[in-house]
């Protein structure tokens, strides 16, 4: 997809943060726009500052953990624009303390939104998108915790990080053949605050509540959403399988993958090992 302008984007979590940074960058880009989040006032706030860049947008108040509502966003973009051209599956909510404290709630809540999610946009615009003539290309947002995993107070989303980026590599081998791109975004840190996305969980998954979990302390050069906004952009233009936003943090990614080599070395020699001892039992 080399040229973006007059393309439609269509972007879940666009209310604040980097979701909102995304949807504005697609504006200047000329991009029109289906924006859609929780927080139906956000939304509206950010597509009239969508709209002052001027392209075309709407706004929809949207639960991506409820289908029908992900389903409605994808029926009033098709018929809107006649077609999804980049679909940004950004919509994701973190769950803060150690794993085995997490509760049965915070465990629904996180996959319902970060999976369920995803996967609720891929099933909405993916039969939608075979059959428009435009180019189609999805970008599912994951992070550096679904490639790596650390005692990081993160681990039911790291666990649902995980799961994102496993779905959306199948995807990508199974689309492939039928020309939609299918790309996993996996940025580091941001300055945002979803670490507090306590603040708007719903109702249904226990409401807001006082928590006072351990802080993670500074994160690692934390990129500011505008910063980051172009380069997804850069990646999605490329159909790249991983978007890497946050190149500095490789050295995370390489001792993570180096201890896992370590480890099927250490398979290798103790298969060996047993071979040996098997074949020193049998000459006995």
């Amino acid at each position: 997809m080399d040229q973006l302008a007059g393309r439609v984007a269509v972007i879940t979590g666009a209310g604040r943060g980097v979701g909102r940074a995304l949807a504005l960058e697609c504006a200047r880009e000329g991009m029109r726009l289906a924006l859609a989040d929780l927080d139906g006032e956000r939304i509206e706030q950010v597509a009239g500052e969508a709209r002052a860049l001027g392209v075309e947008v709407f706004a929809m108040a949207v639960d991506v953990s409820e289908r029908d509502e992900v389903e409605a966003l994808a029926e009033r973009s098709y018929a809107e624009y006649g077609e999804a051209n980049l679909l940004l599956n950004h919509a994701g909510v973190s769950v803060r303390g150690p794993t085995v404290d997490a509760s049965e709630v915070d465990w629904e809540w996180t996959f319902a939104v970060n999976l369920r999610g995803v996967l609720n946009g891929i099933r909405a615009f993916v039969p939608r998108m075979r059959g428009q003539d435009g180019p189609a290309q999805i970008v599912n947002t994951a992070s550096l915790s679904g490639l790596v995993a650390r005692a990081n107070e993160h681990g039911v989303y790291t666990a649902s990080k995980h799961a994102v980026v496993g779905m959306t590599n199948v995807l990508r081998d199974e689309l492939e053949p039928e020309g939609i791109g299918v790309s996993c975004w996996c940025p580091g840190g941001m300055a945002t605050n979803q670490t507090n996305s306590n603040e708007y969980r719903p109702e249904k998954f226990g409401g807001y509540y006082e928590f006072a979990a351990p802080s993670l302390g500074k994160l690692p050069n934390p990129m500011q959403p505008e910063d980051v906004a172009p380069r997804v952009l850069a990646g999605a233009r490329e159909n790249r399988r991983y978007i890497i936003t946050h190149p500095h943090r490789l050295s995370d990614v390489t001792d993570y993958y180096d201890r896992m080599f370590a480890d099927y070395e250490a398979g290798a020699r103790i298969a060996e090992e047993l071979a040996s001892a098997g074949e020193k039992g049998l000459s006995r």
